[in-house]
């Protein structure tokens, strides 16, 4: 990138390296895990067909690959019923006979394994299922560990560039783990290798300096705005969390999802006069329905006019996912938007804090670990006693 990483906050400035082909590249990276720690028993029965539902559990990070995962199962028609949870208190998701069927496997998916919430999924599948029909996905820490000593099931991942603070940098490569391993596994019958060598070629031709330099304006447009993000369910699911968690966490610029259409019966009255400056950003599929392009137009009637008075606080952009297949249109728009993120991130200047660890209670993740701990590759199951009481004395 032409803005050199000392005038960046350090979380840009990591970042900049990996625009680009790294991130492109790293989409092709799906082997870096390990299936030493999977029970050749619960191996076997997954390989024979056994199971007809996942139920994935994750916060964050985890909770977006999982959304990815389901999307990706439901647009590719894979037979096999796939639920996302993102609360340990799994009643008000998925009923308890669903998680104690034989025919549903569970897996919890924590790249740090220190957060809170899936170690007490964890427990509870163990009090509910004795966590026979459970694997634990994680980078290593305590869930690891609980595992480990439960003789339960671990995939450990091992990414060869682990970002330290920032896990959401590597979405594209958690997608392909999974993909991978689901073939490995005889879940699906191929990992798309060859379609995604395809897109990232596709990539690497699309991302000029004309279309990086759309990203930018994007990102002037949207300075100094809360964005509300709108897409139709397919691309709401697969794409909008990792989007608005790149500008919460990334740009730190306060954003927000929802579906299209129901966004145009509620939040859109909020629009009426706003006193501070409010952007919507519109995700629009070259094969949405006629109704959906029609309600676009409609939004780009009602909010682009500048010259209505009650107009001059709103920006209206439209992200046009026009590509062929799957892969390109996710990759594409993913891309772009991480681009937007970023170029806005330079231009917010915010210095971060340990919000998200001290509210989540997540060690890990607090500024005192990443010191003591600067690799995020085999993740330690014990952290010392300061480490834990500098999240719990808040």
């Amino acid at each position: 990138m032409s803005l050199e990483a000392r005038n960046m906050q350090p979380r840009i400035a990591r970042l900049a390296p990996f625009l680009g082909s790294p991130l492109f590249e790293s989409t092709l990276w799906g082997h870096e895990y390990t299936l030493e720690g999977l029970n050749p028993d619960l191996r076997r029965r997954i390989e024979d067909g056994t199971f007809k539902r996942i139920v994935f559990y994750g916060m964050g990070c985890s909770s977006v690959v999982s959304d990815i995962v389901k999307g990706f199962f439901l647009t590719h028609e894979v037979p096999i019923t796939v639920d996302v949870v993102n609360d340990y208190d799994t009643d008000w998701f998925i009923s308890k006979n669903v998680l104690k069927d034989p025919a549903t496997l569970i897996f919890i998916v924590c790249y740090s394994g220190w957060s809170v919430e899936p170690c007490l999924f964890y427990d509870r599948m163990k009090a509910l299922t004795g966590n026979k029909n459970l694997i634990v996905l994680t980078g290593g820490g305590k869930i690891q560990k609980l595992a480990q000593e439960d003789g339960g099931s671990v995939i450990q991942y091992k990414l060869r560039h682990a970002d330290r603070e920032y896990p959401l940098y590597h979405v594209q490569q958690f997608f392909s783990i999974f993909l991978d391993l689901f073939h490995k596994l005889g879940i699906t019958k191929t990992a798309y290798e060859s379609e995604l060598k395809e897109a990232v070629s596709y990539l690497h031709t699309t991302f000029d300096s004309a279309y990086i330099e759309k990203a930018r304006a994007i990102a002037s447009k949207l300075s100094g705005s809360r964005i509300a993000f709108l897409a139709t369910a397919k691309w709401y699911v697969q794409l909008l969390k990792q989007t608005t968690m790149f500008f919460n966490e990334i740009a730190m610029v306060p954003s927000h999802r929802n579906l299209l259409h129901e966004f145009s019966h509620t939040e859109v009255a909020a629009y009426s006069n706003p006193s501070e400056k409010q952007a919507i950003v519109v995700f629009l599929d070259s094969e949405d329905d006629e109704y959906t392009k029609s309600k676009v137009a409609t939004l780009h009637k009602l909010f682009g006019d500048k010259s209505i008075p009650q107009n001059k606080n709103i920006e209206i952009v439209q992200i046009d996912i026009d590509q062929d297949g799957f892969f390109k249109k996710f990759y594409t728009t993913h891309f772009f938007m991480v681009y937007v993120a970023f170029f806005l991130g330079v231009q917010s200047d915010v210095e971060g804090r340990d919000l998200i660890s001290i509210a989540a209670k997540n060690p890990w993740w607090s500024a005192e670990s990443i010191s003591a701990h600067p690799r995020c590759v085999d993740i330690p199951g014990q952290l010392s006693d300061d480490i834990q009481k500098s999240i719990e004395l808040v």
